[in-house]
C-alpha cells in the first residue's frame, strides 16, 4: 500500500533530493544544539616550547615537589642500587689512590723482583692492557691497538704514580734506582719515623714528643708476656706496607711480633697525632682519644 508523499520510485527520490524537497537533518531536528566540535590537543615538541626556566644554572625544576633541585640529583635514584651494593663500594675503594687500602690494591699488581729482600714494585704498561695474556693473537693485537688508541697505558701510569705518591708521602718505602720502589719492613719503617715529632707544628696542648717515645709509652701499657687469650688467627698484614702482627711457631702457637706491632703503633701515631695522649684521663696510660 502506498504511503502519502512517499516517492514511488528511485528516480523520484533522486529528483526530489535535487530539487530540495527533503529537509536537512538540522531542519528536521528542532532540538539540535549548536556546539563547537571537540578538537584534541596537539603535543608541541619540547624544542618548540620556550617557557621561562625559574631555576638557576645547574638546577632543574621538579614538578612533583615544585622546587628546583640539583641536576645530579635527578639521576641519583638510578645509582642507589650500586651505592648499596657492598661489592660495588669495595671496587670503588680499590681504585682510590688517596687511601692506604686503595693505593695498596692498585700497586699490588706491579710487584716485581728487586735487589735483595723485601717487596718491590715497578710500573709495567702491559699490566692491565686490553688483550694482555690472551692466547689468541688477534685478541692480543686488537686489544693492544684499542688500548693504545684510548690512552689506557697513560691512565694506568697516572693511577700508579698517584698511588705511589701516597706511599712516599706516608714514608712507607723508598725509590730504588729510576723505576723501582721498595717497601720498608716493620723495623725499617719504625727506624724511619721514630725520630719524627708527633706534632711538628706544636699545636697540641700536651707536651710534645717523638713518635718513638709515644710508641714506647703504649708498648708499656700492654700486658706482660703470657697474659690475655691465645691468638687463634691473625688477619693483619694484608696491605703492601703492613706485616702480620704475630708469628707462628712449629707447634702452631702464635706470639706477638714486636717489630710489626711497633710499626703499626707508629703508623697510628702518624695518622692521628691530635688523638694521641700520654696520659688518658689521668690513668697514666698512653693511648688515643676515641680509640685508634
Amino acid at each position: 500500500m502506498a504511503t502519502p508523499n512517499m516517492p514511488s520510485s528511485a528516480q523520484d527520490i533522486i529528483n526530489n533530493f535535487l530539487s530540495g524537497g527533503y529537509a536537512s537533518q538540522a531542519q528536521a531536528n528542532p532540538f539540535r544544539v549548536n556546539v563547537d566540535p571537540f578538537r584534541p590537543p596537539v603535543d608541541t615538541p619540547e624544542e618548540d616550547k620556550s617557557p621561562t626556566d625559574p631555576c638557576p644554572e645547574g638546577y632543574i625544576y621538579d614538578p612533583v615537589i615544585k622546587s628546583c633541585v640539583p641536576i645530579q640529583d635527578v639521576s641519583s635514584d638510578s645509582n642507589t642500587s650500586d651505592e648499596k651494593d657492598p661489592n660495588a663500594i669495595i671496587r670503588q675503594m680499590e681504585k682510590d689512590p688517596t687511601t692506604g687500602f686503595g693505593a695498596s690494591s692498585i700497586l699490588d699488581d706491579y710487584i716485581t723482583q728487586g735487589l735483595g729482600e723485601g717487596t718491590f714494585i715497578k710500573f709495567d704498561p702491559n699490566i692491565g692492557r686490553l688483550g694482555a695474556g690472551s692466547i689468541n693473537p688477534l685478541l692480543a693485537i686488537g686489544g693492544g691497538l684499542l688500548d693504545s688508541l684510548t690512552g689506557g697505558a697513560n691512565r694506568r701510569e697516572n693511577l700508579y704514580n698517584d698511588a705511589l705518591q701516597y706511599m712516599m708521602d706516608n714514608q712507607y718505602g723508598k725509590k730504588v734506582g729510576s723505576d723501582l720502589f721498595k717497601f720498608y719492613n716493620p723495623r725499617e719503617y719504625y727506624n724511619q719515623v721514630s725520630r719524627d715529632m708527633v706534632d711538628p707544628k706544636e699545636q697540641m696542648e700536651s707536651q710534645n714528643m717523638t713518635v718513638g717515645t709515644a710508641v714506647e709509652q703504649m708498648m708499656r701499657n700492654e700486658p706482660s708476656e703470657g697474659g690475655g687469650s691465645p691468638i687463634a688467627e691473625d688477619l693483619s698484614g694484608g696491605l703492601l706496607y703492613t706485616s702480620p702482627l704475630t708469628s707462628q711457631d712449629s707447634s702452631g702457637n702464635r706470639t706477638r711480633n714486636d717489630d710489626a706491632y711497633r710499626a703499626a703503633l707508629a703508623r697510628n701515631v702518624k695518622a692521628n697525632p691530635f688523638k694521641f695522649r700520654s696520659n688518658i684521663g689521668g690513668t697514666g696510660r698512653a693511648g688515643f682519644l676515641g680509640g685508634r
